[in-house]
């Protein structure tokens, strides 16, 4: 059996290349190969795209200092004390579960 190349015992930690027999003499030693294009592409689920959404519209409602001075002030006011008010951050609690 003839052995072409230098002989490397085979390990799993690295991969393992081929070697190849040398070309006869007067022949070309490679082969034209077409260019390769890229195939790779990536779909996003519903779900995905939806949590996307979600990240997006949080970080947008983040709030700043000046509304966050806003808020405050309505709240040291008073203007959050009507049973309308609470009716609604008691409904958005329950149905967010957060209780």
């Amino acid at each position: 059996m003839k052995i072409f190349g230098s002989y490397e015992p085979i390990r799993p930690d690295r991969p393992v290349s081929p070697v190849a027999p040398p070309a006869p003499q007067g022949q070309p030693t490679t082969t034209p190969v077409a260019p390769v294009r890229p195939t790779d592409s990536v779909q996003l689920s519903e779900s995905g795209k939806s949590m996307a959404r979600q990240l997006a519209a949080e970080s947008r409602d983040t709030l700043d200092p000046e509304r966050t001075a806003e808020l405050r002030r309505k709240v040291l006011e008073g203007a959050y004390n009507t049973l309308d008010v609470v009716d609604q951050v008691a409904r958005r609690i329950l149905q967010r579960g957060d209780l």
